[in-house]
């Protein structure tokens, strides 16, 4: 097992993929995240980030994947076609997975899944996504993944299952648009134990006629095992 956070990052890293489609030929707009979980190019996500496209849109879905790191640590990313693959999309738990059809290649590296059952508050968790990916980009950073670290900070149970299945993982930390989709990971093991899909903010009072909210370190992933489901 991996001693410290940076070389556990290093093995995440290239695993996960920024979710976009284009607009038009020359565009492209990113509304997400995703990460490997298997070797032969499934990609797993929020099932709302399809939700909220229009055939049009579908028909245009890419994954941005990491293709080639450079010694000095310089990262080269490429645009790939993803599709749904063969209607695995669970909307009451907001999974989804794609298909990357060129994943030979990218570095894709299929990450490690933990047991969501087990996890305890307390925790220490971090989450690497896409957020503001193409606001960052526009503004001279180019490509830039983002890692956050926080805890675990409650466990919520499904209150209409008879089961009471746990049904969300809620992290003290700040997740931002573009996040949704990537993994939360267990700190310890670099195991992948959530997805994450929604971030409670408030309205600005800095900016209140613009669409700027003020982030809450409240986030909240759906638990990894919810996903486990839909692939048996």
């Amino acid at each position: 097992m991996l001693d410290n956070l940076q070389e556990k990052i290093k093995e995440v890293k290239k695993s996960i993929v920024a979710i976009g489609f284009n607009p038009n030929p020359q565009q492209i707009t990113i509304i997400g995240s995703g990460f490997a979980v298997s070797d032969d190019g499934k990609i797993l996500s929020a099932a709302h980030l399809y939700n909220q496209l229009n055939p049009e849109q579908i028909g245009t879905l890419k994954a941005m994947a990491m293709v080639k790191q450079d010694e000095n640590g310089v990262e080269h990313y490429q645009w790939f076609p993803i599709s749904l693959d063969e209607e695995k999309k669970d909307d009451s738990n907001d999974v989804i997975f794609f298909k990357l059809d060129d994943y030979n290649k990218t570095l894709l590296k299929k990450l490690e899944l933990g047991d969501s059952d087990v996890v305890e508050v307390g925790e220490e968790v971090y989450f690497i996504g896409f957020p503001y990916a193409a606001q960052l980009i526009n503004d001279g950073f180019g490509i830039t993944l983002i890692i956050n670290r926080g805890v675990i900070s409650n466990i919520k149970r499904d209150g209409v299952d008879p089961a009471h299945k746990r049904n969300w993982l809620i992290i003290d930390a700040v997740s931002n648009p573009g996040n949704s989709g990537c993994p939360l990971i267990d700190a310890e093991n670099n195991k992948v134990i959530g997805i994450m899909t929604i971030a409670f903010r408030t309205q600005s009072k800095v900016q209140p006629n613009l669409d700027i909210r003020e982030p809450m370190h409240i986030a909240g992933a759906k638990p990894i095992n919810l996903a486990k489901e839909l692939i048996k």
